[in-house]
Parts: structure tokens; sequence; C-alpha cells
């Protein structure tokens, strides 16, 4: 912990939050120095539902496995403001993708950690294993493919496009089992109470936003002003006043994201095109040498210099 900059004495303020960048980085530091690749995984078995604090109540006033998650995923900002997650539902299989909204040195463990908590928690749940059709993985195998799937009991997908796991979606129609309405009016009430105690802006909170919705299909202003409750004009005229707009922010999201993906991954840039949600490769191309004077191939060969 003194090597990342973290104070031992947060062992005994377990309710204190820490900056993200050195969390990854004390990761990414125990994994090199103890030479192990899983660490994040061996971690993941001691972390279920209960890490979540308040967010993991939500299962007990949800009539189902999938309303329990959607609950979870919405709330996710208030155990963690560097996380993302989002459930998706396609031909049968349902998916679990989970990012960071900044890629530090040692994110790569924190996402595995994450997605390692996500099958506990799907399991505590439904109070049955979640037997995964695929787990993906956006970093490189390195030395970890073996691990992975001893842990996780299927095949793992490196270099993909996302990060996520899929399962059965017929899991999701599981009803829960002891369902509790007694706790709904006392959680809602606490997440209010939360959020109102957020010493965040207007722009500080859409910029959040718009970076979970971007990184899981994409951002309008009316996706963005529904999930902040505000009016579309309302939204645009308090981001002016601000001195920005949802165009710039969704640029700047875009600018960070495209540096991250290019010099921090080995995606094909036809990927990198669609999870930056550019219509076509060159749209992609013109944008990156605006933001960093040259086109994404000779950027990534040039080391990101």
């Amino acid at each position: 912990m003194r090597a990342v900059g973290l104070s031992k004495a947060l062992l005994n303020r377990p309710d204190e939050r820490i900056d993200f960048v050195r969390l990854c980085a004390l990761l990414d530091h125990c994994a090199l120095a103890w030479a192990m690749p899983d660490l994040a995984l061996r971690l993941a078995g001691y972390q279920h539902l209960d890490i979540l604090g308040p967010v993991g109540l939500v299962t007990r006033m949800a009539r189902d496995v999938r309303s329990a998650l959607t609950a979870i995923v919405d709330n996710l900002d208030i155990n963690s403001n560097a996380v993302v997650a989002h459930l998706a539902e396609e031909d049968g299989v349902a998916t679990i993708m989970i990012d960071t909204l900044v890629q530090p040195t040692g994110a790569q463990h924190f996402i595995l950690l994450s997605l390692g908590l996500a099958r506990n928690v799907i399991e505590a749940v439904c109070r049955a294993p979640l037997d995964l059709i695929e787990v993906s993985l956006r970093q490189d195998a390195g030395d970890l493919r073996a691990a992975a799937e001893r842990w996780f009991h299927c095949p793992v997908r490196f270099r993909a496009e996302q990060n996520a796991f899929h399962f059965d979606a017929a899991l999701l129609d599981r009803p829960i089992e002891r369902r509790d309405e007694v706790y709904r009016a006392i959680v809602e009430r606490y997440f209010e109470s939360i959020r109102l105690e957020t010493p965040e802006t207007i722009v500080e909170t859409a910029r959040q936003e718009i970076a979970r919705q971007m990184e899981f299909g994409g951002c309008t202003l009316e996706s963005l002003a529904l999930r902040l409750r505000i009016e579309p004009r309302s939204l645009q005229r308090r981001l002016q006043e601000e001195a920005t707009s949802f165009r710039g922010l969704v640029d700047d999201w875009r600018r960070e994201r495209a540096l991250s993906l290019v010099t921090q991954t080995r995606l094909p840039l036809s990927q990198v095109t669609l999870a930056l949600g550019f219509s076509d490769p060159s749209a992609f191309t013109r944008a990156f040498q605006r933001w960093y004077g040259k086109a994404p191939l000779a950027f990534r060969q040039s080391g990101g210099s």
C-alpha cells in the first residue's frame, strides 16, 4: 500500500472511498511482486454480494433475477464512480458487460475482479451455480488463460471487443425466493439521500452517465436527460451555464477512450471505431488526427508518441 501511496490506516476505515487509480496500481503492484497473474481471481473468491454494501440490498426487493441485476446496474454509481456495467439479452443469451471509466495501469486486474464478483453476485441472487457460456476480455492472455478458464469453468476469449460474460438468459426469469418489500422505501430513501449529498456538478454527473451509455451502445441528449431526470432543453441550458455542451462531453469521452483503446489494447481499429460510436473508420481517423496529430495506426505503431 505504501508503494502506491495508500495509507495503511485505510484498513481500519472500510467505508472510506479510495482513489481508483491507486487501487488499480495496488492490484498491479501485488500481481507483479507476488508473480500472480491471476491475483484478481484469487481475490474474487473472497468477494460476494455484501461487498456492494447498500446497493446489494436491492436484491431483497426484486421479484426476479433480471430485476435484481438491473437494479444493481442502475445504482452501481453509489458503490463506485469508476466502474460501469450493463445487462443485455439477445437470442436467449444474457450478457453482463463491465468496464471502467478510466483505464489506468492495473485496470485489467480490477475488471477481472469485477467479473468474478459479478458471477458470485448472480449465484447468490439465484441460489444456484452459474454455468457460463463464455467470458470475453479486452486484455491479452499472457499467463492468465489457464487460470481464468479454470476459475470461470468456461472458454475465455482474449483481445475481445468487450469485457463480459455470457450465460443462458432463462436464468433471468428465476423468481427471488426471499423478496422483502419492506426494504424498498428504506433503500430508495437512502439512495436518494446519498445522491443529494454527493458534491458533483451537473457536468460531472453528465460526464459519468455519458461514459456509461457510450460504453454500452451509444448516448443521445434525450437518453442522458431521461437518466438524469431533466428535460433535454433544461439539461442543455445547465451545461451551457457550465461552459460546455452535450456534444462537447461526448467528444471528450471519445478522445480519452480512443487513446486508451489505441495504446493499451490490440483491438483492430475497425472494432475501435465501432466501440467509439463512429459511423465509419474514416470519421474515426479524422477525429483521432484532430485530437492527437496522427492517424490512429501510426500513433499505435509509434508507441503513443
